[in-house]
């Protein structure tokens, strides 16, 4: 059951949070072993929407889950004890809602729960990669060595979407501004520019049609179609977040351009990588590739996880397996897989063709870092030309006509 505590920490702060436990003196209890002085305790109630929506927890950026994984790490491989360590993380947090997470995670760990688990209640923070690679090393017995390999994987993440920003904060500085400008323009100006044209009985160019017409539709309606955006992208959100539109966007992320190819690359580098722990480990490789296919996050290859451990059951080799899924398993993998059944070194090998693949991520996110300034720096330059030939060149001939 599930409590929601108000309490004073050593340093005089008040605390809020949820806990579970099985009663009010269990709660009461955990908190006192922590050093605080309990305010209150009671059962959590299901909330409305907008209380929900007021007592959102505040968002966790990448770098500091970065920073907050290597830490537990560090204490994880230093021996420290899995409570001891989330009390030290509860101490040294960088922000109020990492130290949140900690509490959270001390608590279902104080209640039983098992890491994982743990990690599957803050769903929100962690994702299912991270809840099912804890899983995996829970199973194989190597704890420490997945939290270590997770650190440089939100650490490594970290780093590309700072690049990302950096590369992007120009462009789209200039996009906003231009956005904010063409707004002003077509929604202010058009409008009255389609009138001199018309008192001068003139046949204005397509271009400012096209404007003058898209001002008028956003000043009559532009607020009802701004209304409609946000709850078209709400409804989306929704059911992208729904287990349904997990599988359809799972399915139809792969097919995209360019996109597709990219993820399908990041899908078997957690494959082969959880995998390869898993064998390690003294993992069946039935269960290493069930979990397998779990952790990559993707509803297609976690089914394809689990029909690979269906054949594996009745007697199938893992090369000849996953030569059956070409669109999804280059031939490279299956090779390797039949290199490293042949040696019995199959969780080495697993681990050489994760690693590949995870620099063939890095190069072609790389790849796109580098063309995206361009590519905006062109459309901007593509906008800007039409509000010339739109607006200037028009009244340009207009005047020159009227001269």
């Amino acid at each position: 059951m599930k409590f929601i505590y108000r309490a004073r920490d050593k340093a005089g702060n008040i605390k809020t949070g949820k806990i579970e436990a099985r009663s009010v003196e269990a709660v009461i209890s955990t908190l006192q072993s922590y050093g605080m002085i309990v305010l209150e305790v009671a059962p959590e109630t299901k909330k409305s929407f907008f209380d929900q929506f007021l007592g959102a927890k505040a968002k966790i950026s990448k770098k500091d889950l970065a920073v907050f994984l290597r830490q537990f790490a560090t204490l994880i491989e230093s021996q420290v004890p899995l409570g001891d360590a989330m009390k030290t993380l509860i101490n040294q947090a960088a922000t109020p809602a990492i130290r949140d997470l900690a509490y959270d995670l001390v608590a279902d760990i104080d209640a039983g729960l098992s890491l994982s688990q743990a990690f599957e209640r803050r769903n929100d923070v962690f994702g299912d990669f991270y809840v099912e690679m804890i899983k995996s090393g829970e199973i194989s017995g190597r704890l420490e060595e997945v939290v270590k390999y997770l650190a440089d994987y939100a650490e490594h993440e970290n780093d590309l979407i700072a690049k990302t920003k950096s590369t992007l904060t120009y462009p789209l500085f200039l996009l906003a501004t231009f956005i904010i400008a063409g707004a002003f323009i077509t929604i202010s100006l058009a409008p009255q520019i389609g009138s001199i044209f018309e008192e001068f009985n003139v046949e204005p160019p397509w271009a400012t049609k096209f404007l003058v017409g898209t001002g008028n539709f956003l000043r009559n309606w532009g607020l009802l179609v701004l209304v409609a955006l946000v709850g078209i992208a709400g409804m989306v959100v929704n059911y992208f977040n729904s287990p349904e539109g997990r599988r359809v966007g799972g399915i139809y992320l792969l097919s995209i351009p360019i996109i597709g190819p990219l993820y399908k690359k990041m899908y078997i580098t957690r494959f082969c990588e959880t995998s390869a722990t898993l064998i390690r480990g003294g993992i069946p490789i039935v269960t290493a590739f069930q979990v397998a296919g779990s952790a990559t996050g993707n509803y297609v290859y976690h089914k394809i996880g689990l029909e690979i451990a269906d054949q594996l059951k009745e007697g199938e080799s893992i090369s000849n397996v996953l030569m059956n899924y070409p669109k999804y398993f280059p031939p490279l993998v299956s090779q390797m897989a039949a290199i490293g059944e042949n040696t019995g070194r199959l969780s080495e090998v697993l681990e050489k063709a994760a690693e590949y693949y995870s620099k063939e991520v890095e190069r072609a996110l790389a790849s796109m870092i580098d063309l995206i300034q361009p590519i905006m720096i062109i459309i901007l330059g593509v906008l800007v030309g039409f509000l010339v030939a739109a607006i200037l060149l028009p009244i340009y001939q207009l005047t020159q006509s009227i001269s």
